[in-house]
């Protein structure tokens, strides 16, 4: 589900209407010039049906040799994604994502506002190759994304527990506080001595203060 700020919407609603308005955008690119004649043996072809008859903004923009009809039937390998799906699905950094030779990509003025940075463009089957040559295979991608939330997790939980101690921490100083005004001094309450070796450690049940002292029993 996402937060449309009026209410929930299905994630499939909206990555529905982000594919249809990538699909609307690349509709309206001018059509490039075969780099050869059709009839030539030499011209490219498609890498599924083998047709001379290419779509030439692929092919200039991503050295992808695919004509419209095989991109249409395969959007699992010829769909364009986002810099931003890249990181966050494939765990590619921002160095990756610049190298032009490493992954090409295509500029696409950013729909939800002019003034925000420029999207970055990348072929889907590109990225997954390259993912998953770093990490090892869909495996090993998907090894490294549960650590890297379990890793999340345990940084959220340990930012929790201390926020939970600090609490506890002026809570109890609160107490404390208020009990002193209240009834004079503080007078500390010791639990049992506790031996350690040659310390001796005690703790005031009232306060929560420990001490340390030396044993010099022989």
């Amino acid at each position: 589900m996402v937060d449309s700020k009026g209410g929930f919407i299905n994630d499939e609603s909206a990555e529905s209407s982000s594919t249809k308005s990538m699909d609307e955008w690349i509709s309206r690119q001018k059509d490039s010039q075969p780099p050869l004649p059709l009839e030539h043996p030499d011209a490219p072809k498609c890498f599924d049906c083998g047709t001379a008859e290419l779509d030439f903004r692929m092919y200039n923009w991503f050295k992808t040799r695919v004509c419209r009809s095989c991109r249409n039937k395969n959007p699992d390998k010829y769909s364009l994604l986002t810099k931003t799906e890249c990181k966050e699905d494939y765990l590619l950094t921002d160095p990756e994502l610049r190298d032009e030779e490493l992954l090409p990509h295509v500029e696409k003025p950013n729909p939800h506002k002019t003034t925000y940075n420029n999207m970055m463009l990348y072929m889907r089957y590109q990225v997954e190759e390259y993912a998953f040559k770093k990490w090892g295979g869909p495996e090993g991608l998907d090894a490294e994304y549960e650590k890297r939330v379990a890793a999340k997790k345990k940084r959220k939980d340990k930012k929790f527990l201390d926020r939970l101690r600090e609490m506890r921490r002026n809570t109890r100083a609160e107490i404390i506080t208020r009990r002193s005004q209240d009834s004079g001094p503080h007078t500390h309450e010791w639990s049992e001595p506790v031996k350690n070796g040659n310390l001796i450690n005690r703790r005031c049940m009232t306060c929560g203060m420990t001490t340390e002292e030396l044993s010099f029993d022989i």
